[in-house]
């Protein structure tokens, strides 16, 4: 496993995270994902990244009985707190009644990276969140104030404000709309990417064909109206990546671990088999520029 500096929090982590979206889902057992994390952990992943509204907090739970208050794992979970009506409530009591929560179900006494979890520009410009991360910190309950963004600009603006410690975005094959400048100023700041949907809900596996039924429950079902579109996109690129070593979904990998601003990816991963092709992706040495040439030259005709 090859390790990245976490921006400047002074942190090292592993290149390969485990996105812990799916812990908790009933589909399989409890002793199921307490073995996929324990094993991550054995392969060498040190950061893993969650959320309270993941399983309605069951992903943090499992994290919280595999890994308990281990100092030498990364836990990087994110809050969406709710008023009593159910609003998104990212004020300073809204995110540390949050933390406290995610604390107790992570059995843990403090999160490494806190992050809201994607709040809009009209949520970040209306609620007091600097200051409850700040109160946070101050309290001891999180070590590093983050946000999961949904566009670039958001991005930026956080950065440009000195707001943030890390932030979480999507980059990959398909979204590359974190760009270059997006990754000088982080750079520049000192500020921490953590990079989500490398495989873009699973599509970027090349395991489906455009007209193929999604089976129920897959991410892929996630990606909405983008979702035959992307399929579509996959298709040009599955005579690339099936000459790829270790096929497109290693290409993948490589592709959003490319840029060296990103401290770490965090794919997801139902099966140990899963999780382990992911964590090989740490053992090469990057996406070879011929290649990134030949996925450049597909990505133009879209």
């Amino acid at each position: 496993m090859n390790y990245r500096k976490l921006g400047a929090t002074g942190l090292t982590v592993s290149e390969i995270g485990l996105g812990c979206n799916r812990l908790g889902e009933d589909d399989q057992s409890d002793a199921h994902w307490i073995e996929l994390v324990r094993t991550a952990a054995d392969l060498g992943v040190d950061i893993f990244d969650t959320s309270e509204i993941y399983q309605k907090g069951g992903s943090e739970e499992v994290l919280g009985r595999a890994l308990g208050n281990r100092n030498d794992i990364c836990i990087a979970s994110k809050g969406m707190p709710r008023d009593g009506e159910g609003n998104k409530d990212f004020s300073t009591a809204g995110l540390i009644a949050s933390a406290e929560s995610s604390l107790r179900r992570l059995c843990r006494d403090c999160i490494d990276v806190y992050q809201l979890h994607s709040p809009n520009r009209e949520e970040l410009e209306r609620f007091d969140w600097a200051d409850g991360l700040s109160r946070l910190k101050e309290q001891g309950k999180i070590r590093f104030g983050a946000m999961a963004v949904n566009n670039t600009d958001d991005g930026i603006w956080l950065v440009e404000q000195n707001l943030v410690d890390a932030l979480q975005i999507t980059y990959n094959i398909f979204d590359t709309s974190a760009d270059q400048h997006l990754f000088d100023l982080a750079t520049e700041c000192g500020v921490a990417l953590l990079c989500r949907l490398p495989m873009a809900q699973g599509i970027l596996t090349g395991k489906f064909s455009p007209g193929q039924q999604i089976p129920s429950g897959h991410r892929a079902l996630k990606a909405g109206d983008r979702r035959d579109e992307r399929i579509e996109k996959a298709e040009n690129l599955r005579l690339i990546g099936s000459a790829y070593p270790g096929g497109m979904a290693r290409m993948a990998l490589h592709f959003s671990l490319q840029p060296s601003a990103i401290s770490c990816i965090i794919p997801g991963a139902r099966t140990l088999e899963q999780l382990r092709d992911n964590v090989a992706a740490s053992d090469a040495r990057g996406l070879p520029s011929d290649i990134r040439e030949q996925i450049e030259q597909v990505r133009g005709q879209w």
